[in-house]
């Protein structure tokens, strides 16, 4: 199985997307990052799929243009959607991480025609997280540096049993990259600022299925903002027992059978 670099046109810019290129069958997945992380978290998911498996870097992310706004409403699905558009795509299965499963939720609640199934992993409608503790992870951010910050953070978000894994690090170590401090920066007001309850609701109506899975080890979107998703949208929550808030990353088996499971609801067949 291959991925291969693809880009296309979006509002800000280039947008880089890896897509599968070998011959699969069914309607296309599309899957969304955390945030300051990159297409590339995807690759071993996909890798255990049968489908046509698209992963977008956001704006701000990976090979992607770094130009604001760092939104979800403004910047993100305005994004997803060049990419779907660009890249032929009339309906698609959608799977995002942290803030990718929020711009996946709103995506299907602003144009549910684009979108077959949803299925979010440490996912949140809203964090709640005051101004200012943002405003000291910035602090922190720049008196680390972009390396070292996530050097040090990555081990902290990620399940206890899953900390010592050279192979977690080195994905989120590419897919953090090299990127200005300033970008994170309004990345991070951006993401952590993020509300999307007044659109959630939207989603129960039009029949889509949505399942929120959550790590019990997740600290930055802990189960509970997972059910509240769920319920929000119709959907069904589940946990991951001792995984954090890379799931993609730490277990990736568990990611694809779930991602597998609720597609089936669509189509009728497991793919």
């Amino acid at each position: 199985m291959a991925l291969e670099g693809f880009s296309v046109d979006g509002p800000a810019g280039r947008l880089s997307v890896l897509r599968t290129t070998d011959a699969r069958h069914g309607d296309p997945l599309v899957l969304l990052h955390p945030i300051n992380s990159a297409a590339v978290v995807w690759t071993d998911v996909a890798a255990r799929l049968d489908r046509p498996v698209v992963a977008v870097d956001l704006r701000g992310h990976g090979g992607s243009v770094a130009e604001g706004p760092f939104t979800v409403e403004e910047g993100y699905v305005p994004d997803v959607l060049a990419v779907l558009d660009g890249l032929g795509l009339d309906r698609v299965h959608l799977g995002g991480g942290s803030l990718g499963g929020t711009i996946s939720v709103a995506l299907a609640a602003l144009y549910p025609q684009r979108v077959l199934s949803v299925t979010t992993f440490g996912s949140t409608l809203g964090t709640g997280v005051p101004a200012e503790q943002i405003d000291a992870m910035v602090a922190e951010l720049r008196a680390k540096g972009t390396a070292g910050y996530f050097a040090d953070l990555v081990p902290q978000v990620v399940g206890s049993a899953h900390r010592g894994s050279a192979r977690v690090l080195q994905v989120m170590a590419e897919a953090v990259g090299a990127r200005s401090e300033a970008v994170i920066a309004e990345i991070l007001h951006g993401a952590f600022g993020a509300d999307i309850r007044h659109l959630a609701g939207k989603v129960a109506a039009t029949g889509i299925p949505v399942v929120a899975v959550a790590g019990t080890e997740d600290v930055t979107c802990p189960p509970a903002m997972s059910r509240e998703l769920a319920e929000t949208t119709g959907g069904t929550a589940t946990t991951l027992a001792g995984v954090g808030h890379l799931p993609m990353l730490e277990e990736p088996d568990r990611v694809a059978e779930i991602l597998r499971g609720n597609i089936a609801t669509v189509t009728g067949a497991a793919s």
